[in-house]
């Protein structure tokens, strides 16, 4: 199974230690060397923000990095949504995820319950799939939203297309996840958790018809201080190179198949993850070689034993 490693990037106060000048000009992580260090995409969290307000030169530039953009189903409207999200996929050549959070983004008192929340996130993302995909405008009446004539212009030929992640743990926010999820964001749990977990995300994928069609994706914290401090609410991987490849091995095991990683807020934090990635990713790849000589002999066994008995 391939493993996914996605950069999130630290909150501005998290960034005090100084980093290497000689890999990056202003003391910064860039997009380039987060690919560098094996990366496969980068967590760009709006916040709050309107989608009319993501850096479009930003995302441009960022290739060939995925972006998770998080985006709260319910701020625009589905057509305004569909639209922007639409045109910053093209213009970042198709490079754009988007990340629902399992609550508002905006805190108010007009939130809707957890029920109400999910049935508008599902009826929301309806939408906005509809709406990349048809050629022609749509009508749409339901118990959120109202839509006439809605279109998204200027789309291309086999119109947009967009991962959606999503997360949560009750059993609406599982099934609205099984409905539209490609990736499925675990909060920070065990390896045995995560097998339940992913267990009835895959259940309540496979009832509306997309079995297979899930991946599982785990926040983790990379030890950069060497502090070694044990968070129940994180996964905290240990500093050591080899033992935080051990333990994200053993993560894989449970199926999980992408790394959030939290944690690397100099150059130099970087780095030192740069060699669990290739751990992990060179573990993997002889895990998958051997597992696939096995089978091979497994089915060439069975192939002489048929003949014989012929």
């Amino acid at each position: 199974m391939s493993v996914v490693f996605t950069f999130v990037a630290p909150a501005k106060a998290d960034q005090q230690r100084p980093a290497s000048r000689e890999r990056v000009a202003g003391n910064e992580i860039t997009p380039a060397l987060v690919w560098r260090a094996g990366f496969q995409s980068l967590l760009y969290d709006e916040g709050a923000k309107p989608l009319g307000a993501v850096d479009l030169a930003f995302v441009k530039n960022v290739e060939p990095l995925q972006i998770a953009l998080t985006h709260g189903a319910g701020e625009l409207d589905p057509v305004t949504a569909a639209r922007r999200l639409a045109a910053l996929q093209l213009r970042g050549n198709g490079c754009l995820a988007l990340r629902v959070p399992a609550r508002g983004l905006v805190d108010t008192d007009q939130q809707p319950s957890h029920i109400a929340f999910w049935r508008r996130a599902d009826e929301y993302l309806t939408l906005l799939k509809r709406l990349w995909a048809n050629e022609k405008p749509i009508d749409h009446e339901g118990p959120f939203y109202s839509v006439t004539g809605g279109f998204v212009p200027r789309k291309g030929v086999r119109g947009i297309t967009m991962p959606i992640r999503v997360g949560g743990l009750s059993g609406t926010a599982l099934n609205v996840a099984g409905k539209h999820a490609d990736v499925f964001e675990l909060a920070a749990v065990s390896p045995d958790e995560a097998r339940l977990l992913a267990g009835r995300v895959r259940f309540a994928a496979a009832r509306h018809g997309r079995q297979g069609k899930v991946r599982f994706a785990l926040p983790v914290v990379f030890d950069a201080a060497g502090q070694g401090k044990a968070d129940p609410d994180q996964v905290v991987l240990s500093r050591q190179p080899a033992q935080a490849a051990l333990q994200l091995l053993s993560l894989v095991d449970a199926g999980i198949s992408e790394f959030m990683v939290k944690g690397l807020a100099a150059v130099e934090d970087l780095d030192a993850f740069e060699h669990v990635v290739a751990f992990v990713q060179n573990s993997s790849s002889r895990r998958e070689a051997a597992w696939a000589a096995s089978a091979g002999a497994a089915v060439s066994h069975f192939d002489r034993v048929s003949a014989r008995n012929y």
